[in-house]
């Protein structure tokens, strides 16, 4: 049997006929020798073919050799080796993880970006085109990845554009944290407002800042405040469910004509919230088509996590990321374009930056889904909390080493990046969000900044200089002409959306 299994794992490899095991043995005791030397021969020849393996298939190797006078190192018991398991997500598997990962509450803002001013062909066209461009520089990522041989985003920047500039990474995962936790305390105020209005709470023009304010004391602090995060793990399935089932409940108002023909949904509506199609037009392109594209600028970004994906994929390749990635973006995109259709289709012009601000309190389909989406961030919120504070510690570790600083700001960042300042941190990290969530009640203007000038850093502009970086003189000169265009769309997407 061990022979058999060594034939399966080294490729056909028999042993020589004086070693091989005899049909039949005399008795117990050569049973025993047998087994005794069958084993020490599998754990022998399995375990530098399992080695092998795992040093293809993972950053690090499996087996590393300690300090002199020291035992080796093993991150799994030596046996384990005999009993190999697939490594890595096969493509399909990545699709979804993308899919999951990218997708998130920027669908909500996608029909009042096409009410900004842009017709119904140049609108789709700007969303296929982005989603194309971003998922194309989401494989840059991963193809540099396997160029310079490492495994994370910032160690990717430390590689090919010099360590010392590593914690611009981190201050840009720090401010995408931050903009995130803005906007999913903006959609809490919105959403659960709205839901107490309908159980007979008094209107008022308090009542969105107050509900923000409660429930970061009193359910967001704790959250955040907990070390381990692990019970929280199945937030990412209620969060998928949530963004199905929204833009699923948008599709069927749209097509079964709620909110068009005279109805009592349509009746209980706002002036402002009514459908309203004056400016709706096939072609109309301008100026304020750069609103939509800032907030598909943050509904495809991802980047920095595409390194993860590229090192979990099974048997990965440039070639087999960029299967993955092309399907990926296919799917955001088209789900982009339906809720972005879909959304503009029922309101018009009138289609608020959350969508769900658009539907009658007392429509069925539209509880579900501010309760889906209210549970989903209520329940993620720490996980982006926890992504704020270790970019804030990681860019602080690494501007605490810069020499070029004065000292006092060196002793500053050691003191922010110790474990002492995690709980005040965190504390006030949380006032900021919630005040500036209670100070902007729009929250496609925090979208379309954040989008517009981090969709341009981290979308259009590091990608590029990455790879040119780790493919050197090879490298296609079309690859670098993506970096004027994120800085043109960064710049003048960030004037229109606060002049709007």
């Amino acid at each position: 049997r061990g022979w058999k299994y060594l034939a399966g794992e080294l490729g056909g490899f028999s042993p020589p006929v004086s070693l091989r095991m005899p049909s039949r043995l005399a008795s117990r005791r050569e049973a025993k020798a047998m087994v005794r030397l069958s084993t020490l021969l599998l754990a022998a020849l399995a375990l530098p073919q399992s080695s092998f393996a795992a040093d293809r298939h993972s950053a690090a190797p499996r087996l590393t050799r300690g300090r002199r006078g020291s035992a080796p190192e093993t991150s799994r018991p030596l046996l384990a080796a005999t009993t190999p398991k697939p490594v890595g997500s096969s493509v399909t598997m990545t699709v979804v993880q993308i899919v999951n990962n990218v997708a998130g509450a920027g669908i909500l803002t996608l029909a009042a970006g096409m009410a900004a001013g842009v017709g119904w062909v140049p609108a789709i066209a700007i969303c296929v085109a982005l989603g194309a461009i971003s998922g194309y520089t989401f494989y840059l990522i991963g193809a540099s990845c396997e160029l310079t041989g490492t495994s994370n985003f910032k160690g990717l920047w430390g590689a090919t554009l010099g360590p010392r500039s590593a914690w611009i990474v981190d201050g840009c995962i720090a401010l995408m944290c931050l903009s995130a936790a803005i906007i999913y305390s903006g959609i809490l105020g919105d959403v659960f407002s709205s839901l107490l209005r309908l159980a007979g709470v008094p209107a008022s023009g308090w009542l969105r800042q107050a509900v923000i304010v409660s429930l970061t004391a009193a359910v967001l602090c704790p959250l955040s405040l907990l070390k381990d995060l692990s019970a929280l793990s199945f937030t990412s399935a209620i969060g998928c469910v949530a963004i199905l089932y929204t833009a699923a409940f948008v599709a069927v108002r749209a097509l079964d004509g709620a909110y068009t023909a005279p109805s009592e949904l349509l009746a209980s509506l706002a002036p402002e919230r009514a459908p309203s199609f004056a400016l709706s037009s096939l072609t109309r392109l301008d100026s304020n088509a750069l609103v939509l594209v800032s907030n598909l600028g943050l509904a495809f970004i991802a980047h920095y996590n595409a390194p993860a994906f590229y090192m979990d994929l099974e048997a990965r390749s440039p070639a087999k990321f960029a299967r993955a990635v092309a399907i990926a973006f296919g799917v955001l995109t088209v789900l982009y374009t339906a809720m972005m259709g879909f959304g503009y289709a029922t309101f018009g012009d009138h289609a608020a930056s959350n969508l769900l601000l658009n539907y009658a309190s007392s429509d069925p389909l539209a509880i579900v889904g501010r309760l889906a989406t209210g549970a989903s961030i209520l329940f993620g919120y720490p996980l982006a909390m926890v992504g704020l504070r270790s970019a804030l510690v990681g860019m602080s570790s690494s501007l605490s080493a810069e020499p070029a600083l004065p000292a006092a700001a060196r002793r500053a960042f050691r003191s922010l990046a110790a474990d002492a300042s995690r709980v005040p941190l965190i504390v006030a990290l949380l006032a900021v969000i919630a005040a500036v969530a209670c100070a902007v009640e729009d929250i496609g203007v925090v979208v379309g900044v954040s989008g517009a000038l981090l969709g341009a850093a981290i979308v259009y502009c590091f990608p590029p200089l990455i790879y040119g970086r780790a493919r050197g003189a090879s490298t296609p000169q079309a690859v670098y002409g993506l970096i004027p265009l994120g800085g043109f769309l960064g710049v003048l997407g960030t004037y229109v959306t606060l002049r709007g």
